[in-house]
């Protein structure tokens, strides 16, 4: 760090010089306004120290002037005076100092005063312009004071999910009232809900954030946040693509594709995982999850647990999230515990599906059943039960050409619901979702019939699409 100190009495030069040298800072001397004009010319500083008489002696105030060079617009001043010219202070306070010292100071104060100043100057540029949140700079020394003081924390990385094709579709500057909603949001869920200690919100740039908290906070203000993300998100899309539950807009390759409503993906990293020793570690785990929770539908959070043995609670909540606001909404038994109850898995067998889960980023049911633990039927069956909702099998599932073509594939993909049959009034769907309640109400408006809705798997639905593209390339070729 290199200091510039100003003042006309050699005695107080000294003594800065001699204290500030000893920690370790490069000190620059000047007993005048012009020669620290001079210096200041091309060579940067991080810090000044300025007596109020030699500000006078710059004529028209040599702050005034320093301010006026770019590179040290944002450079803390210090101003020093004795305490028979503290009315120095008033005739420059307009002129941009940052802070004073009366004369004689201490050491330990000058110290403090100087690194209190440094590092308030480096948050306030390195924040976020759109924001205003603390940037990468105050996000790593929060995180190394954490690990140095071997204090219990969690770190949460907030990432929007499809955040580019709303940019894509309403512009910009919408994407920015995102950015500014989310970031209010996340300060506005820490204030209600943080109950331990303090907490940090950080802006890592573009449509990523970072909270760092105590791990007994962490779960509940995930989930907090989520909550109230997904409640006012769907408010900056018109009508028309929230009816749809998508937009649709070029892909990279220039063609038109549906692209889902923003959700977040809240990937934490908690001591209690993993004693950590830097902020690269903690990065590299929450991208794992994150990558894991990006390749998942809708708004998750989820911890990274593969450092701590494996609680079955835990992975009976995610282990069918194609279910999960469906479950919430029943208030039924999570899947893991009926499959539990029932026989059809034992507890093993779902804590190694669950680090294959998180491994690989395959949803769990399907792990289960590429471990030949369970079959789709036994899972379909389960839910069946468990939710009170009629389960088809989409692999024995033929559906007529007719009853398809009410809904491009896209449209099906994208709403994960493949009409099965017409009967009167009302047509029959296979849902991931069976309390989807503004798909039913656009399959309803779409086609004029009442929807009734029946539950699939996730993974039948990709091998009915897959299959059912095959089949149609066959049939033009036959053609």
């Amino acid at each position: 760090m290199r200091i510039l100190v100003a003042d006309t009495d050699p005695s107080t030069l000294n003594l800065i010089q001699s204290r500030l040298s000893a920690r370790g800072y490069d000190v620059i001397e000047k007993e005048n306004g012009e020669d620290v004009l001079t210096y200041l010319e091309d060579e940067r500083v991080d810090l000044i120290l300025i007596s109020t008489e030699i500000d006078r002696r710059g004529g028209a105030g040599l702050i005034a002037k320093v301010r006026q060079k770019p590179h040290l617009a944002s450079v803390p001043i210090i101003m020093m005076t004795d305490a028979e010219h503290l009315a120095d202070l008033v005739v420059c306070q307009d002129r941009g100092y940052d802070d004073f010292l009366i004369k004689p100071f201490d050491s330990l104060v000058l110290q403090l005063r100087i690194t209190l100043n440094i590092r308030r100057t480096l948050e306030r540029v390195n924040a976020n312009a759109l924001t205003h949140l603390p940037g990468n700079h105050a996000i790593e020394r929060i995180v190394a004071q954490k690990i140095q003081a071997g204090d219990p924390f969690s770190v949460l990385y907030v990432d929007i999910n499809q955040f580019k094709s709303f940019n894509d579709r309403y512009s910009f500057e919408k994407g920015d009232d995102v950015l500014r909603h989310t970031a209010q949001l996340l300060k506005g869920t820490a204030a209600k809900v943080i109950k331990k200690g303090d907490s940090f919100i950080g802006h890592i740039g573009g449509d990523d954030f970072i909270v760092v908290l105590h791990p007994d906070d962490e779960e509940p203000y995930a989930r907090a946040f989520l909550e109230e993300f997904d409640r006012i998100i769907v408010t900056y899309y018109n009508d028309e693509d929230r009816g749809r539950g998508s937009v649709r807009v070029k892909n990279r390759r220039g063609k038109l594709e549906n692209f889902s409503l923003m959700s977040c993906s809240v990937a934490a990293c908690s001591t209690r995982s993993r004693a950590y020793k830097s902020l690269a570690e903690i990065a590299q785990d929450a991208g794992q999850v994150k990558s894991f929770l990006k390749s998942q539908p809708g708004s998750a959070y989820l911890r990274d647990r593969r450092s701590e043995p494996i609680k079955l609670e835990h992975a009976m909540k995610i282990l069918a999230p194609e279910v999960e606001k469906t479950n919430r909404r029943k208030g039924a038994e999570p899947l893991g515990k009926s499959l539990v109850d029932a026989g059809l898995i034992s507890e093993e067998q779902l804590t190694l599906a669950l680090k294959k889960h998180i491994e690989t980023g395959k949803r769990l049911g399907q792990v289960l059943i590429d471990m030949k633990a369970v079959s789709s039927r036994d899972v379909g069956e389960m839910l069946e039960k468990t939710l009170r909702v009629p389960y088809v099998n989409m692999q024995e599932c033929s559906p007529d050409k007719e009853t398809l073509n009410m809904f491009t594939k896209d449209f099906m993909k994208s709403r994960r619901i493949v009409p099965l049959e017409k009967s009167g009034k009302q047509v029959k769907l296979a849902m991931c979702d069976p309390a989807d309640e503004p798909t039913l109400g656009d399959v309803e408006r779409i086609t004029g019939l009442k929807p009734f809705p029946c539950l699939m798997l996730e993974n039948e639905l990709e091998e009915f699409l897959e299959s059912l593209t095959l089949e149609t390339l066959y049939n033009e070729s036959a053609g």
